[in-house]
């Protein structure tokens, strides 16, 4: 039986109109801190759902936190900036006359490019990076929220073994009783029987005793001579 959602499509869409009221970057972790849990999944489901969702042109914006964000995009744009005007000064000294002095300027040039494309590289390795690790987060949080559901079942099918293992025992319980007590009854009619028959044993030894005093010989009576 799966495990009854904590939060309903309208406590996260509330959370998320409250975020957005307060001026704040609406995603789904800042929804799931502001719900104090929920999946990760399904906030994002109810955030696709919602009219005012806009794509983001760098791919999805969840997997970053809002200031780490700016700071991937400022450091995108200055570079782009900075690439452009270096290769606009590459452009302008290559088209004056080959010197000296253009030369160590153009080799330069060449490695402040060079170092900027590696920080470049470096960057989007971060973004991917950070994107993979929430990506594996929300697959880790998946994962608990089935094995705490196979728990509770585990938990609830104990709780039924034990309720019948209590139950087994009562009964068995009553079964001792009642021989412990019909053996008790037993007892006291068998000593019922030995007194019976020790009376009757008291008895016939009367009766034999009788029987033997009637069979015995009676003297011869005597008469008295008359004178």
């Amino acid at each position: 039986m799966p495990r009854p959602q904590k939060y309903t499509d309208s406590d996260i869409a509330a959370a998320i109109q409250a975020l957005a009221d307060e001026g704040e970057d609406v995603n789904p972790m800042r929804v799931r801190m502001r719900l104090g849990g929920g999946n990760v999944r399904r906030i994002k489901a109810v955030l696709a759902d919602r009219p005012e969702a806009v794509p983001h042109p760098h791919g999805d914006p969840t997997a970053l936190p809002e200031a780490l964000s700016r700071e991937v995009q400022l450091l995108f744009t200055e570079t782009s900036q900075q690439i452009t005007a270096l290769a606009q000064k590459c452009w302008e000294a290559g088209s004056v006359e080959s010197t000296h002095h253009a030369r160590r300027e153009n080799d330069r040039l060449r490695q402040e490019i060079a170092g900027l494309k590696t920080s470049l590289a470096s960057s989007t390795d971060l973004v991917g990076r950070l994107e993979r690790q929430g990506e594996e987060k929300d697959r880790v949080l998946d994962d608990r929220g089935v094995e705490n559901t196979k728990l509770a079942q585990t938990s609830e099918g104990l709780r039924a073994a034990l309720r019948n293992a209590e139950s087994d025992l009562r009964a068995s319980q009553r079964v001792i009783d009642n021989l412990e007590r019909n053996q008790g009854q037993d007892r006291e009619e068998i000593r019922a029987l030995q007194k019976r028959i020790e009376g009757l044993v008291g008895e016939i030894a009367v009766l034999k005793a009788r029987s033997s005093a009637s069979k015995l010989p009676k003297a011869p009576a005597t008469r008295r001579k008359v004178r």
